[in-house]
């Protein structure tokens, strides 16, 4: 297969993030190339132990520091081989209200049908909102 056609980066990128909701990394793994990167802030992750392991990381840390975490994502537009997909982790503390944070990822697909860079880009004030809800929950991280 030379390029993505237009309806894979879409399809591919569904996938994945059915995947990420799911904590379902087996699955996310099959979908990243073996030379993927993952832009990540001020880090470059290499390779999908490395990208998988940031997620694992990630999702095992919001399960440990609050009561209930639910994941959600949409796939918000695809651009060539590239689509966007908007990630939302609903948290809760108990004796807090819920918590919604959303972030942006880009995936791009390569040549041969599997994500070869992920972007994350975080959604102005999302971050800080979350900050603040640590706080306001007692949480240090």
């Amino acid at each position: 297969m030379d390029t993505p056609t237009a309806a894979e980066p879409r399809a591919i990128a569904a996938a994945m993030a059915r995947a990420l909701d799911a904590d379902d990394l087996d699955a996310a793994r099959a979908l990243l190339a073996d030379d993927c990167v993952y832009e990540l802030r001020d880090d470059t992750l290499r390779g999908p132990e490395a990208v998988l392991a940031s997620y694992r990381d990630a999702s095992a840390m919001a399960r440990r520091l609050f009561d209930e975490v639910r994941y959600e994502s949409d796939i918000e537009s695809v651009s060539g081989a590239t689509a966007r997909v908007t990630f939302t982790d609903y948290l809760l503390k108990a004796g807090h209200p819920w918590h919604r944070y959303r972030c942006m990822q880009a995936f791009t697909v390569g040549t041969g049908g599997r994500i070869v860079r992920i972007v994350h880009e975080e959604i102005p004030s999302e971050r800080e909102a979350l900050e603040r809800y640590f706080r306001e929950c007692g949480i240090e991280r």
